[in-house]
């Protein structure tokens, strides 16, 4: 049984299937998209996209005081 308070379970395959989806593929994300694409919170979010940044080619970028985006970038 989920812990409680949790329904869904979201993956890193999650995540990366929302930037995978965009049309503009080069277009960076803040974790508040992701969420409300996932329709998680934004802090599962984070969670995740920090463990992508750590295990994967994912990376941010702060853009402000608290403010970042994430991307994946495109290797030609």
């Amino acid at each position: 049984m989920p812990p409680q308070g949790r329904e869904t379970e979201f993956t890193l395959s999650n995540v990366t299937e929302v930037f995978e989806s965009r049309e503009d593929y080069a277009e960076p994300l803040t974790a508040s998209e992701i969420a409300d694409e996932l329709g998680c919170s934004r802090r599962t979010a984070l969670n995740k996209l920090h463990q992508l940044q750590e295990d994967t080619d994912v990376t941010s970028k702060k853009v402000g005081g608290r403010s970042r985006v994430w991307w994946i970038p495109i290797h030609i």
